[in-house]
């Protein structure tokens, strides 16, 4: 196929020339005093329409090659017919150097045979002779010369075929390289996690790639050619000295910053900034990679709050240990003292609702000591919302509060310790209770999705302050004057545990809403 390619292009060129040529020898005709012999211009037009048809109706180009040579000698032997001279027998050779250009060595063969045969037939006819006097020994040399010639021809056709085929494979392993060598910047540019922008040297975006537009929030055509729009106004000086060092050649390598998205949310990134250079070694354009930190960050500030838990666990366990036997004393000779003399009732209702207080606190440290076996099992979540709902039934009553129940998932299975997931069900919703104490409502809407369960509980109390919000879920923080700060620590700690998540939004008068996740049970994954 590639040598059919060739082929048709070397025809083309051909075409050219050789109309080129024709038009040329109409006009020496003209200015030069001869007899012009209309009749061999119009049968060369004709020849050479025919190629060009030819060419045009996409004739095999193997087969357009040999017509060219067969209609190129019919011209020349019709020309020297009408008018022999040695002028027109040169041509002959014309022929042979332009089968050269295909590098076929039946192409110069057979050039180098039509040309022996039409001098032949002029010398043997003899009657054609009339201006031109040959002699044997003329056609001997012609011949010789003819052979030589093709022989010479040969063998540069052999040796630029040669050349042709190390180059060819030179150039597609080259081509090969570089495109196997594109496609690699390519895909490093496409798929990459991190985001990748390249800057000009005045500080506009040239361009960027997907994860950019994930990160950052601006889409590609919303940034490209404008000036960087994420260095927030506190950060430019820095920013504007470290592209300074950028542009003279130096990379820096995963510094840390900040930079601002699109909604104005501020960000932790790594950045590596590179120079890009020319040819003459001369920086271009920037290359910047920015990996956004902020799930590491979390990541940190969970690891960060958990080692603070697991010294308040370790603690828990000491002080449980030191407390719990005195408290255990103390509340039983209260006891005592409550049941047998009546004189200090009021003193020891006080002292035995205080020691109960003790010892939910201690109970709640406990929850906090060194991880205990958890006991993971297919439980039905409908079961372990009945029990808990059945037990704050006669206290919602009491409190004036109804809770509205919405299950789009009754025969859902997840793989949990019953007890723990009862124990967050019971933390928030005793949370929902004391957040409304003149009575409301409790909606808690069940939906099962493709991997998890989705548990979602508002109420409709007195909501909590936004400066208050973010610290909430912080150990020890509390705005509850009989509170621990522990509820929500606990909370978060078993769905952990449990592969969960879980989220709190409020707004002040109008309550408060949390949202938790639980994997569904599959088949294998538990008990």
């Amino acid at each position: 196929m590639e040598s059919h390619n060739l082929i048709k292009k070397r025809n083309f060129i051909l075409l050219l020339i050789f109309w080129l040529l024709y038009f040329v020898h109409i006009v020496l005709y003209h200015f030069i005093p001869a007899d012009p012999h209309l009749i061999v211009f119009i049968s060369g037009g004709i020849l050479l329409l025919v190629v060009t048809a030819m060419y045009y109706f996409r004739f095999h180009p193997t087969i357009i090659m040999y017509s060219f040579f067969i209609c190129y000698y019919a011209y020349i032997a019709y020309m020297t017919s009408i008018e022999p001279a040695v002028i027109n027998y040169l041509f002959l050779f014309l022929g042979i150097i332009v089968s050269f250009i295909y590098y076929s060595y039946i192409a110069i063969v057979i050039s180098t045979l039509m040309s022996i045969v039409i001098v032949l037939y002029f010398y043997v006819s003899n009657t054609l002779f009339t201006s031109v006097t040959f002699v044997k020994l003329d056609i001997v040399y012609f011949i010789l010369f003819t052979l030589i010639t093709m022989i010479i021809l040969l063998y540069c056709a052999h040796f630029s075929k040669k050349l042709i085929a190390i180059t060819t494979i030179k150039m597609n392993k080259t081509e090969d390289e570089l495109y196997s060598a594109q496609e690699y910047l390519q895909s490093f540019f496409t798929y990459n996690r991190d985001a990748i922008a390249v800057f000009s040297l005045d500080g506009k975006v040239i361009k960027v790639n997907d994860a950019f537009e994930q990160i950052y929030g601006w889409k590609a055509e919303e940034i490209v050619g404008k000036a960087i729009p994420f260095i927030p106004a506190g950060s430019k000086g820095g920013a504007e000295s470290r592209l300074e060092r950028v542009k003279k050649g130096e990379k820096l390598v995963a510094f840390e910053t900040q930079d601002k998205r699109k909604d104005g949310k501020i960000i932790d990134v790594e950045i590596t900034v590179s120079p890009i250079f020319n040819r003459d070694k001369q920086v271009v354009a920037l290359f910047g990679i920015s990996r956004d930190l902020t799930e590491e960050k979390e990541t940190e500030k969970f690891l960060r709050q958990t080692d603070k838990l697991s010294l308040a666990g370790e603690m828990a366990a000491g002080i449980a240990h030191e407390i719990r036997n005195p408290l255990t004393s103390l509340n039983g000779f209260i006891q005592l003292i409550h049941e047998d003399s009546s004189r200090y009732h009021s003193y020891t209702t006080i002292m035995l609702s205080e020691l109960n207080r003790i010892n939910s606190i201690v109970g709640e440290f406990l929850l906090l000591a060194k991880p205990h076996d958890t006991v993971m099992k297919k439980q039905a979540f409908s079961t372990i919302l009945n029990d808990v709902i059945l037990l704050y039934e006669s206290e919602c009553i009491l409190k004036n509060v109804v809770v509205k129940t919405q299950v789009e998932a009754p025969h859902t299975y997840i793989c949990c310790d019953a007890n723990q997931i009862k124990q967050v069900l019971i933390n928030l919703l005793k949370n929902a209770l004391e957040a409304m104490p003149s009575g409301g409502e409790i909606h808690l809407n069940v939906t099962q999705h493709t991997k998890d369960l989705t548990i979602f509980i508002k109420d409709t109390g007195v909501g909590i302050p936004s400066h208050l919000l973010t610290h909430i879920q912080k150990p020890f923080f509390t705005t509850k004057p009989s509170g621990t700060g522990l509820g929500l620590v606990v909370i978060k700690n078993i769905l952990y545990q449990h592969k969960g998540t879980f989220e709190i939004k409020s707004t002040v008068g109008k309550g408060t809403s949390v949202t938790l996740t639980i994997p569904l049970w599959k088949e294998g994954t538990c008990q």
